[in-house]
């Protein structure tokens, strides 16, 4: 699509994980600067094929083949140098974001990576790294142990053999404990067990389903908090910290309802972790903390995870006065990024993306319907580019005839944001509003296919 007219733009950036609302906050941060936004995905139709700050979009190989998908890519983003000498960006947003890093030196031969070193990230992730690492570091972390690197426990696969392990970490643990996959994220494959029975039981089903041992980790007392940092060679820039009002899934779903605290409770730990691995680049770390100031010596903020990414909440860190990405882009073009104005405390925004999901599921019911779906979805963007509102939407909504009607669908989710009227929506921007097709288009094919975006999967 074309951008809206205006000077030459400053720069161009290929903004990775074009589904995502990640890179549409992104998209808005820059593209609103003057900064040309192109973005990329290994699915066709994506949120920034219909944002008016994306200039265009192209579609690349998938991350499961390596090999393949960094050829592809490397070509697509060798024909798109700007010929003018503009400073050229790539910016990865999700799990590519430690592919690029590992490969950095392919494409920092022609583009600027704005990612964080990969020895850093390899120091953090997976979790068991980060354990080891924040123990070295003197940052405090659950009690946690990693079953497979145990030498008398490594080789394991036998379920009766589990028993003994159970056995083994009750006499050390105080329950509950939770077992955690080293290398997941966003809370999936987490379960909480209380005692040792539902120990023995959740270890047994995680051997026969992932084979290997996990970590096994005592639960943390208190609420779960996110700190969103940005450093430069070491050196904390700026920082902001919200906690999630609401999940879906309750117990361990992406926060759906957050708002900004204090961070200052969380800073020595990101210092103490971040700083000692010199780190450079955007994070988000994970805490558990009882919320108790008074007491915060003897109960200090526990360190969960570290995420060397964007993250889920990213709108709600912009929304707070932290324009995340456009310090990223300053730091990667300029070497060193300005200090934030003051935070936003007590600023909440939502996701409502999950009460679309009845909808969603409606319109990808039937192969039938769904190409239905697909093909009034390439008729609507042929007329938002020439910004012909009403045919757009006629498309789209005469596609859904006899289920769940687009025009009906944004009139119900409208409703029910007036109900939560302290929280901005971070799906709808005034200035640009068709990215709600693609949302809606994004959510029906990712659930098609088993998968919905990181929004909905973590926090």
């Amino acid at each position: 699509m074309g951008r809206m007219k205006g000077p030459p733009p400053a720069a161009r950036v290929v903004v990775m994980y074009a589904r995502s609302l990640m890179s549409l906050v992104i998209a808005h941060s820059l593209g609103k600067r003057g900064v040309e936004v192109i973005g990329c995905d290994d699915v066709e139709f994506t949120v920034l094929s219909f944002s008016r700050y994306v200039s265009g979009t192209f579609v690349h190989e998938p991350l499961e083949d390596e090999g393949r998908f960094l050829r592809d890519l490397e070509g697509h983003l060798r024909r798109l140098i700007p010929e003018d000498g503009r400073p050229y960006v790539l910016m990865p947003v999700f799990r590519e974001t430690e592919i690029i890093a590992r490969h950095r030196a392919r494409f920092e031969e022609f583009m600027q990576v704005a990612a964080p070193p990969y020895e850093a990230i390899m120091a953090v992730h997976p979790k068991d790294r980060l354990v080891a690492t924040a123990a070295r570091l003197g940052v405090a972390v659950p009690r946690t142990w990693n079953l497979g690197a145990l030498e008398e426990l490594s080789g394991l696969d036998g379920l009766g053999s589990l028993d003994g392990v159970a056995e083994r970490v009750t006499g050390i643990c105080t329950f509950p404990v939770l077992i955690k996959p080293p290398d997941d994220v966003g809370g999936r494959g987490i379960v909480r067990c209380d005692n040792r029975g539902e120990l023995g039981r959740a270890l047994g089903t995680y051997v026969k389903q992932r084979g290997g041992l996990p970590l096994v980790q005592e639960f943390a007392p208190g609420e779960d908090y996110c700190l969103t940092v940005l450093f430069q060679r070491g050196e904390l820039v700026a920082s902001m910290a919200y906690r999630n009002l609401y999940r879906y899934p309750v117990e361990s779903g992406a926060g759906i309802v957050r708002e900004t605290v204090d961070d200052g409770p969380f800073l020595d730990a990101a210092v103490g972790l971040l700083g000692g691995l010199g780190w450079h680049g955007i994070a988000e770390l994970d805490f558990r903390w009882t919320g108790d100031t008074a007491g915060a010596e003897l109960a200090p903020p526990l360190l969960i995870e570290v995420n060397p990414r964007f993250w889920a909440g990213l709108f709600q860190t912009v929304e707070s006065g932290l324009d995340v990405p456009w310090l990223l882009y300053r730091l990667t073009v300029d070497g060193h990024a300005e200090k934030p104005p003051k935070i936003s405390i007590g600023k909440r925004t939502k996701v409502p993306g999950l009460w679309l999901l009845s909808a969603v599921r409606d319109i990808s019911g039937s192969e039938e319907r769904f190409l239905r779906v697909k093909n009034a979805w390439r008729e609507a963007r042929d007329s938002i580019e020439n910004r012909q509102v009403r045919e757009a939407f006629r498309a789209v909504t005469a596609s859904l005839e006899g289920g769940t009607g687009f025009r009906e669908t944004f009139l119900a989710l409208r409703a029910i944001l007036r109900e939560g009227r302290r929280a901005q929506n971070d799906l709808f921007f005034r200035d640009d509003p068709f990215i709600v097709l693609g949302v809606l288009f994004v959510l029906a094919s990712l659930l098609r296919h088993g998968k919905l975006p990181p929004e909905v999967t973590n926090r």
